[in-house]
C-alpha cells in the first residue's frame, strides 16, 4: 500500500520513503521490481531506500545501474554502494570517475567511504579538471583516503592552487599526515597561519607541527606573545600554539629568541617555559641569567624552566633566588622547584632557611620540599621544630608515626590538622586511634576526629553516638561524618530526630540528609517544618519537599 506513494506528490512521496525505511529489511523485496520502472525518479528511490535500510540487500543487482540512462539514477547507484560498504564494486566506480560532473560528486563520496585507496591515481586525475567545484571535492576525497600516494599530486597541485583551494589541500594533506621536512609545505603553512582565519590557523598549526616546520618558530612565538591570557577567547589559542612548538621542538631557533629584544614580553615568558618543557641545556646559561631579570614573571618562568632541565648545576642558582629574591611568589617558585628536583644538595640550606622564614606559604613549600628531598631525615625529629613548622609537617606529612606524634601534639591547631590528616591515610588501623580522640574533653579535637572518620568512610557506632554530644558544632560533624561514611544506608530515625535539633544548621543538614534517602516517610517528616519558627528552615523544608 505505500511504494504507490512513491509516484505521489513531494509530500507523499517523503512520507512513503520514511515509512518503507522503518520497514527495514522485510520490504527489501518488494523494491527490486521498481528498479526495472520506466519512471527514472522510482529507480532512484528504490536505489536510495537499499542504501538506507541496508539490512538484507543483495547489493550486486545495484551494480548495472551505474551505467543507467539517468545520471540521478547513477549518482544514487554510487552513493549507496558507498553506503553498503561494497568493497567489490570499486573498480566499477572508479571506471565511473569519467562520468559527469554531477554523478562524480557521488563515486567521490563512495570511494571515500570505501577507504578505497586503490582508486587515489584516478582521483588525482581530477585536480586537473576545469571545475574548482569537483577539484574540491577530490581533493576532500584524498584526504579522507589518507594514502601517501596523494601527497605527491597534492603538493604539486599546492604550487599553482588558488587561495580558497590552498587550504583543503593543506587540510588533505593534514589528514595524511604530513612527513617532516616536507619541501615547501611549510611556507604554505605559514602563509595560512598569517593570512586564515582562527579555524584555519588551527588546521595549519597541525601540519606544522606535523611537519616540524621550525622556521615557524617565530611567528608563533610572536603570534602567542600578542595573545592576552585574560581573555576567555584565548583561553585555548595559547596552549594550542605552545604545544605546537613542543612537537616542533625548535631548540636552536628559542635560543635565538631569547636573545631577541624584539619579542613581546609575553612571548618570552612563552619561550622560558618551552626551553624548560624541552629539557634544554643550552639554555641554562641564559636561564641563569634571567634569574636577575626586573621582570618578576621573566625569573618566575625561568625558575619553572630550570626545575624541569633539573641539571646540577641549577641547584645553587635556585638556592640564590630562594635566599635573595624580593618576591615572595618567586622564591616560593625556587623552592617548590627545588623539591620536584628532589635536590639532595639544597636539603642544609632550606633547613637553614627554614626556622627563620616569615611567610607561612613559603615556609609550607619548604616543609613539601624537605619532604620529597629527604623525608627520613627531615622528620626523624619533629618535635624539636617551631610551631608553624610543626603545623605545616601535621598538613602535608604523609608518614604515620611522624602524624602519631604530632597527634599528641602541645599545640591545639597543630594537633587538630595532624588529626585529620591521619584521616587521609586512608589506613584501617588508625581507626581506632582516631575513635579515641572522639573521648577528647576539647570539642575542637572531637571534630578534627569526626573529619578524620569522614574522610575513612567508617560507618561505625561512635559517629551515631557523637549525634548526643553537647556540643552544637560535634553534633553537626557528627552528622557529616554519617552521611559521608554511610550514605542512605542508615535508619531515618536518626536522622528525623535530629530534626528537632536546637542548632538550627543541624536542621538545614537534616533535611538535605532526609531528600537523599527520599520517600514517603522522608516527606511527612518534612511536611511537619512547614510551620517551623525559623524561616530559613522553612525554607529548606519547602525546597526539598517539593523535590520529592
Amino acid at each position: 500500500m505505500t511504494i504507490p506513494l512513491l509516484r505521489e506528490n513531494a509530500l507523499l512521496r517523503n512520507t512513503a520513503l520514511i515509512i518503507i525505511t522503518s520497514i527495514g529489511g522485510k520490504a527489501v523485496p518488494l523494491l527490486y521490481t521498481l528498479l526495472r520502472d520506466k519512471d527514472d525518479d522510482i529507480r532512484k528511490f528504490a536505489i536510495d531506500l537499499f542504501g538506507d535500510i541496508k539490512e538484507g540487500v543483495e547489493v550486486d543487482k545495484l551494480l548495472p545501474f551505474l551505467k543507467d540512462s539517468n545520471a540521478n539514477v547513477r549518482a544514487a547507484t554510487a552513493k549507496s554502494l558507498g553506503k553498503l560498504n561494497y568493497k567489490e564494486s570499486i573498480p566499477n566506480l572508479i571506471e565511473t570517475l569519467q562520468d559527469e560532473e554531477w554523478v562524480c560528486f557521488s563515486v567521490l563520496e563512495a570511494l571515500g567511504d570505501l577507504q578505497a585507496t586503490e582508486a587515489v591515481p584516478e582521483i588525482a586525475k581530477l585536480l586537473n579538471v576545469e571545475s574548482e567545484a569537483l577539484i574540491y571535492a577530490a581533493i576532500e576525497t584524498l584526504g579522507r583516503l589518507r594514502s601517501v600516494e596523494a601527497i605527491e599530486p597534492l603538493m604539486r597541485f599546492l604550487k599553482h592552487a588558488s587561495d580558497e583551494l590552498k587550504v583543503p589541500v593543506i587540510k588533505s594533506l593534514i589528514q595524511i599526515g604530513l612527513p617532516p621536512n616536507l619541501q615547501n609545505i611549510c611556507n604554505h603553512l605559514i602563509s595560512m597561519f598569517k593570512e586564515g582565519d582562527w579555524e584555519d590557523k588551527e588546521i595549519a598549526l597541525k601540519g606544522m607541527a606535523d611537519a616540524k616546520c621550525k622556521e615557524a618558530t617565530y611567528l608563533l612565538i610572536d603570534t602567542a606573545g600578542s595573545l592576552d591570557p585574560s581573555l576567555p577567547e584565548n583561553e585555548d589559542k595559547i596552549p594550542l600554539i605552545k604545544n605546537t612548538l613542543l612537537n616542533i621542538q625548535p631548540e636552536e631557533e628559542l635560543l635565538q629568541i631569547l636573545d631577541s629584544q624584539e619579542i613581546k614580553f609575553r612571548g618570552k615568558a612563552l619561550t622560558i617555559e618551552l626551553l624548560g618543557e624541552l629539557k634544554s641545556k643550552q639554555a641554562i646559561p641564559k636561564l641563569i641569567s634571567y634569574l636577575e631579570d626586573m621582570r618578576r614573571d621573566l625569573r618566575k618562568a625561568s625558575v619553572g624552566a630550570l626545575a624541569h632541565i633539573a641539571e646540577p648545576e641549577v641547584v645553587e642558582p635556585l638556592l640564590e633566588v630562594t635566599r635573595r629574591d624580593v618576591d615572595s611568589h618567586v622564591r616560593k617558585s625556587a623552592v617548590n622547584a627545588l623539591g620536584i628536583m628532589q635536590a639532595k644538595e639544597a636539603f642544609v640550606p632550606l633547613i637553614e632557611m627554614l626556622e627563620h622564614e616569615k611567610y607561612f606559604d613559603i615556609l609550607e613549600c619548604m616543609v613539601l620540599s624537605l619532604i620529597k628531598i629527604d623525608h627520613q631525615s627531615f622528620l626523624s625529629d619533629v618535635t624539636s621544630y617551631s610551631r608553624n613548622i610543626r603545623h605545616a609537617i601535621a598538613k602535608h606529612a604523609r608518614d604515620v608515626e611522624t602524624l602519631k606524634i604530632l597527634a599528641r601534639d602541645p599545640d591545639k591547631q597543630v594537633k587538630v590538622i595532624a588529626i585529620m590528616t591521619l584521616g587521609k591515610l586512608k589506613d584501617a588501623e588508625l581507626m581506632e586511634l582516631l575513635i579515641s580522640f572522639l573521648k577528647d574533653p576539647d570539642p575542637e579535637i572531637r571534630k578534627s576526629a569526626l573529619v578524620g572518620i569522614a574522610e575513612m568512610e567508617c560507618c561505625c557506632q561512635e559517629i551515631f553516638d557523637a549525634l548526643n554530644d553537647h556540643d552544637d558544632w560535634v553534633r553537626f560533624y557528627a552528622l557529616q561524618s554519617i552521611l559521608l561514611s554511610c550514605g542512605n544506608n542508615v535508619d531515618i530515625e536518626i536522622i528525623k530526630k535530629m530534626l528537632n535539633d536546637n542548632f538550627n544548621p543541624i536542621v538545614i543538614a537534616a533535611i538535605d540528609y532526609l531528600r537523599l534517602i527520599g520517600g514517603q516517610e522522608a516527606y511527612e517528616a518534612l511536611f511537619q517544618l512547614r510551620e517551623h519558627s525559623n524561616p530559613e528552615i522553612r525554607e529548606k523544608a519547602e525546597e526539598v519537599i517539593n523535590y520529592l
